[in-house]
């Protein structure tokens, strides 16, 4: 599924931060949440067993900058990281904002709520919404991994 046949190897996301290695990404359309992120490792690796070294030194800085990143935009409670790497078997997880106050948002109901969503059962979050909360946890992320070479792509 590698190059021009993965989704995650083209272009078409929304990037909001980039280094040489990681793409910090708003979920696609629809989006179940504003604040929904992912990373994604720029070269395809089928999951984390086969990062480089170098990739894995940098993973923790960069799943722990983002997280930090959503809550401090989104405001929520915690954060949840969840990768199956099974339906786009290109590294990638989800950094997910949980808040207390939206029973959608706890542990298995976010699946049902994402489902929701893609079914177009439950309204998705309008993309300008969702555009500038990724922006501004770009402009965070980037910000927190400058050492490690990332740089914010929004405006």
């Amino acid at each position: 599924m590698q190059g021009t046949n993965c989704p995650l190897c083209g272009d078409g996301w929304s990037v909001v931060a980039e280094s040489p290695r990681w793409k910090v990404v708003r979920h696609a359309d629809p989006a179940p949440i504003a604040g929904w992120m992912m990373i994604v490792a720029r070269e395809h690796r089928a999951g984390p067993d086969a990062l480089d070294a170098t990739e894995q030194a940098e993973l923790g800085l960069v799943i722990g900058a983002t997280a930090s990143a959503v809550r401090q935009i989104t405001g929520c409670d915690r954060t949840y990281l969840i990768s199956f790497n099974e339906a786009v078997p290109h590294l990638h997880m989800h950094v997910v904002p949980r808040f207390a106050s939206d029973p959608t948002t706890t542990s298995w109901a976010l699946a049902d709520r994402y489902r929701a969503t893609t079914r177009g059962e439950v309204a998705s979050v309008p993309a300008t919404d969702a555009d500038r909360v990724a922006s501004d946890i770009g402009r965070v992320v980037a910000a927190r991994l400058v050492a490690i070479g990332f740089r914010c792509l929004m405006a």
